[in-house]
């Protein structure tokens, strides 16, 4: 594969050389086959192969020269051996591929219509002034017998599609060569304009070629296969007749359109529309093959694009028309040839709305069965889409939550240290300097700091088991425990007065946390930052509905330290801890609310936490 992509990579500067290589070998085979030699005959070969040469570099001249190309064969009166016919057709291919697929808006929709003028040109060179003739058969009409305006009109339509079918290879070529995978297919790739950047035109667009797994792979193949074994098995006795090469022919152009209709769809219709139009040519009616007609509209439906579904819808209505004007015709012209100016028009006119009625029920019934396959083949992609989708939000939600817990973990932990410490150090200074004075408080401040120390280890190891799993593998606190932590405080130093009022039974154990710890970080921030010769007030008073709603109300009252008057030197912001901001979001996870602030002198904690349904909301 590396070898191959230097190589292609080498080679993408030279592509513009395969045009003027292909109309060489196209003047060549003029001269080596041995072909009468004629001034109008030449000058159109020159024509075309000139047309052919210029197709990817000026498309529009290339349009030109193969109008020109094309009337100068109209003007001919020779007739000219089929082989040169042949060269001339392979041109106009070649010119239609390179005008869709390298012109611009304008010149690829000029082509399109040129190409479906040059059917019925080119049809018309091939059997009135080619070598290829129709039995004279049926009534005069102009000059010409029935039957020859039947064979010119079918040879119409098969160069029509020969050529449409070029125009649209071209044109899913350009289409893909906008979304910059010029590499998918080697069709692409020599069709590719050498390096130059496209802006994409279609956001509902795929590729020339589909890449399938080996399943699907061997699945196509298999059923085209199976279809062949089928259709031999059905038109045996047809295949054994005088008609039996043709219908060999149609049967295997079918079985490669149905192997190739996930591969290629847009290949795929081209092939089901030669096979039709082969089998009208050659005279056959209605054959088991034509399954596969209904086979491909299918797939055009389920596995093509934007542009080849409306190639597929296109060609279910004009395939309809064409099939019940054919099978009309030729069940007329088998009842005799009648003049269809008599009286017998309003049975062929009735036959063939019959005919295009039913047809056109049994094609677009196929595809329209191909895109509701399509539709549930999208709508089962978006919702596995959208299960994978709220797997990732589910997965996110939770990593989320955890953050969230290991949050609230972290926040415990600062104030079951922060408090732990600021006792621990007010124990100490105290000790510090009373040891001389009054040796029996160093004890008992020993004492307070080792219980102290006990206790945070003890909240620390909670806390850390906390981040293993999720449930705690120690009991957390509550309101109860307040009293503790007062006693803690007046240990250290502060003096505090517990004042409760009512019962609190109906808190919650996230109130009764929330309220725990608003109380001890409070209290922390009184000894560490308050005048502790003044004492502290706690109050937790339990309120009625008459108050917001039932719950607590908790109050923590302690006096300021006297701040300096002078502005700091600095001029920087005060550091927000993470005390205040950490009270207000547990009283707001709780579902309360807490205010904090300086009220003359003192600064005053005041939280609402409520209980029951008030909790929850």
């Amino acid at each position: 594969m590396p070898d191959r992509t230097r190589l292609t990579s080498a080679l993408a500067p030279h592509r513009w050389v395969l045009e003027p290589a292909l109309a060489l070998a196209l003047f060549l085979a003029w001269l080596v086959s041995g072909l009468p030699f004629d001034l109008t005959a030449s000058l159109a070969v020159l024509f075309y192969c000139a047309g052919v040469a210029v197709s990817r570099v000026l498309p529009g001249v290339a349009l030109g020269l193969t109008w020109f190309a094309v009337l100068a064969e109209l003007t001919e009166s020779g007739i000219m051996p089929a082989p040169y016919r042949v060269i001339s057709a392979v041109a106009v291919l070649i010119a239609l591929f390179g005008l869709a697929s390298h012109g611009g808006p304008v010149a690829r929709w000029l082509g399109f219509t040129s190409g479906l003028l040059w059917a019925p040109a080119m049809a018309y060179l091939f059997t009135v002034r080619g070598e290829i003739k129709f039995p004279q058969l049926g009534p005069v009409i102009g000059g010409y017998y029935t039957s020859q305006g039947v064979g010119l009109l079918l040879m119409s339509l098969l160069l029509a599609v020969v050529f449409v079918t070029a125009w649209l290879l071209g044109y899913l070529v350009a289409r893909q060569r906008a979304t910059a995978t010029q590499g998918s297919s080697v069709l692409v790739w020599l069709a590719s304009s050498g390096g130059v950047a496209v802006t994409p035109e279609d956001p509902d667009r795929a590729g020339l070629v589909h890449r399938l797994t080996r399943r699907q792979l061997g699945f196509d193949v298999g059923g085209a296969v199976a279809f062949v074994a089928f259709c031999l098995v059905t038109d045996l006795p047809l295949a054994l007749s005088d008609g039996g090469r043709s219908t060999y022919v149609v049967l295997m152009i079918f079985a490669v359109a149905v192997a190739l209709r996930r591969m290629s769809p847009v290949v795929s219709l081209a092939l089901a529309w030669l096979a039709a139009v082969l089998q009208m040519v050659t005279g056959h009616n209605i054959l088991v093959s034509d399954i596969g007609v209904l086979i491909v509209l299918y797939a055009t439906a389920a596995y093509g694009d934007r542009v080849v579904r409306y190639a597929g819808l296109i060609s279910a209505g004009v395939g309809a028309f064409v099939a019940a004007l054919y099978l009309s015709l030729t069940s007329a012209l088998s009842q005799g040839y009648f003049d269809l100016l008599s009286t017998s028009f309003t049975s062929f006119a009735l036959q063939f709305a019959f005919l295009f009625v039913v047809s056109a029920t049994v094609l677009g019934l196929s595809w329209v069965l191909g895109l509701l396959m399509r539709t549930w083949r999208n709508a089962r992609f978006s919702r596995h889409a959208q299960i994978a989708a709220e797997i990732d939000r589910n997965r996110a939600e939770q990593d989320v939550v955890v953050e969230q817990e290991r949050t609230r973990i972290a926040r415990d932990m600062h104030d079951v240290v922060a408090h732990s410490l600021a006792v621990v150090i007010a124990q100490a200074d105290g000790a510090r300097y009373a040891r001389h004075g009054d040796p029996e408080a160093v004890d008992e401040a020993l004492k307070t700091i080792a219980s102290t120390a006990r206790s945070a280890l003890g909240d620390v190891r909670v806390l850390l088991a906390e981040l293993r799993q999720s449930q705690p593998e120690g009991p957390q606190p509550s309101l109860a425990d307040i009293e503790q932590t007062v006693e803690q405080i007046r240990a250290a130093g502060l003096d505090v007065v517990l004042e409760r009022s009512g019962e609190f039974a109906g808190l919650g154990s996230a109130q009764q946390i929330a309220g725990y710890r608003i109380v001890q970080e409070a209290l922390t921030n009184a000894l560490r930052h308050g005048d502790t010769s003044l004492p502290a007030t706690v109050g937790l008073a339990e309120v009625g509905r008459d108050a917001g709603g039932p719950g607590i109300h908790i109050t923590v009252r302690n006096t300021m330290k006297t701040q300096p008057q002078e502005p700091s030197s600095t001029g920087s912001v005060p550091r927000i801890g993470h005390g205040l901001p950490g009270m207000r979001e547990r009283a707001a996870l709780a579902g309360g609310t807490l205010s904090a602030g300086a009220t003359g002198g003192e600064f005053l904690v005041s939280a609402f936490l409520p209980a029951g349904a008030g909790a929850a909301a």
